[in-house]
This record gives structure tokens, sequence and C-alpha cells, in this order.
């Protein structure tokens, strides 16, 4: 059996609708539930596009464009800290639209409840990087008193 690429299906129709695996892109996109339809990327990208990409390893990746600098892309998932420089050349496709989970209605990349959720996502990172150094600080003060005991 002939097995199509997901590059093949954006160059056969100019999109394609793929069903999303893991758990960077949560609250927006849930593991094996949310389904998501991309096509051919238009180039330049901009802040906040969700974006499909391959990494050198041909592992798919569905992130977000934090900050463009030319034709490298700095991307991270929304539940992620590490971010990655992604060149313009592996980026496939852009998210045009998702479906939540399987029962849900379409919500178009241009629909109000979507413009929400970035606005929301500002938020969200400034907190989870609040968090994170909280944590460390944390950890580091504790170890501190263990070892000065």
């Amino acid at each position: 059996m002939n097995k199509r690429t997901i590059e093949k299906e954006l160059e056969l129709n100019g999109r394609c609708v793929i069903q999303t695996v893991g758990v960077s892109m949560e609250p927006l996109l849930h593991n094996r539930k949310s389904t998501v339809v991309i096509e051919k990327a238009e180039f330049p990208l901009k802040k906040y596009d969700v974006v499909l990409f391959r990494r050198p390893t041909e592992e798919y990746v569905l992130h977000r464009v934090v900050k463009t600098a030319g034709d490298v892309y700095i991307i991270q998932g929304d539940n992620c800290i590490g971010k990655e420089t992604v060149p313009k050349e592996r980026i496939i496709g852009v998210m045009t639209g998702y479906y939540e989970d399987e029962n849900d209605n379409y919500i178009s990349c241009e629909d109000e409840r979507y413009r929400h959720y970035l606005k929301a996502l500002k938020f969200r990172r400034r907190k989870t990087k609040l968090k994170n150094i909280l944590s460390r600080v944390y950890r580091k003060v504790s170890s501190y008193l263990l070892l000065n005991r």
C-alpha cells in the first residue's frame, strides 16, 4: 500500500486534516482527541501562527511561532517551556482551524474563541515562566538549608 505523506497531501489538495498526538499544545489541542486543518504555508509567517514542521529526526511537530527572524522562526508549544529554532525550509504547513475534541464543531483561526485563547495564552506563558522561576528558587533554597543544618 502506498502511504501519502502530509507533504504530498498538501501538494495534491492544498490542505489536510490530521489528529493531534501529544500534549505540547494543551490546553488548545488534546492528545488523540483534537483534529487540525493544515494548509500549505504562505511566507512570511506571523507571530502566533501554529505551524507544522518536520524535525531533522523526521518527526512531525505542531507548535506556535513566538518570534520571527527572517527565514528562521522561533517555535514553542503552548504547553512547553523550551523553544526551537526552525528554518523556513522545514515548515510544511499552517493550522487554519481545528476540532477541539471528536464531537466539537470546527473552530477557525479567525474565530473570536480562538482569538480569546491567544489573549489568555500570553498571560498563561507569563504565569508558567514565573512558576518555573519560583520553583527553581525554592529548590535552591531548600537544598541550601538542608546542607547547612
